[in-house]
């Protein structure tokens, strides 16, 4: 998923984020942090999302795991993240595995449907995920609470048209850097 990422942030993100008609947006504000959240399908199947995470305190994140697996970037600010292993889909508490103060251009990714983590953002944080099929239902938590079918809000349009200026400021800024 790293590679996945990496080509997305080289190769894909630059012309994408000029088209507005290409994305959908979502705000998560029933738990924390606060996400908004702004995203597309690439042509190779694969989900893109572009993450706003407003600050919340360490008791307040939800920790939880991803029914697909995903590979993340910090673009700007920085958050504590929390990891857990569940010894299976039903495990409601998982086992903490560690404990990291991720900052910027700080990558990582979730290939295991067992893994849990919680975000904490120290600050205003930009991320970019990158997450592909799902694992399937059998590997589903069923405790696990989700964002889809929510009737979340959408963001207004001139949200979203400065959410995807900031991100597209962010990746050039990022190949400019790693090239």
């Amino acid at each position: 998923m790293l590679a996945s990422l990496d080509h997305a942030l080289r190769s894909t993100l630059p012309a994408l984020l000029t088209d507005r008609s290409k994305w959908d947006s979502l705000i998560v504000n029933r738990r924390k942090p606060h996400t908004y959240r702004v995203f597309t399908t690439l042509e190779d199947g694969n989900r893109i999302c572009l993450h706003k995470f407003n600050p919340c305190d360490t008791h307040e994140a939800f920790s939880h795991p991803h029914p697909w697996p995903g590979a993340f970037i910090v673009m700007k600010g920085a958050y504590r993240m929390k990891v857990g292993f569940s010894k299976d889909r039903e495990d409601e508490q998982p086992q903490p595995v560690a404990e990291f103060v991720l900052r910027e251009h700080a990558a990582y990714e979730i290939t295991n449907p067992l893994t849990w983590h919680s975000v904490v953002p120290l600050t205003t944080t930009y991320t970019i995920m990158i997450n592909g099929a799902p694992f399937g239902p059998e590997v589903a938590h069923k405790s696990v609470r989700r964002t889809g079918g929510k009737d979340l809000d959408k963001m207004p349009e001139n949200e979203l048209m400065d959410h995807l200026f900031i991100f597209s400021n962010l990746v050039a800024l990022y190949n400019m850097k790693w090239q």
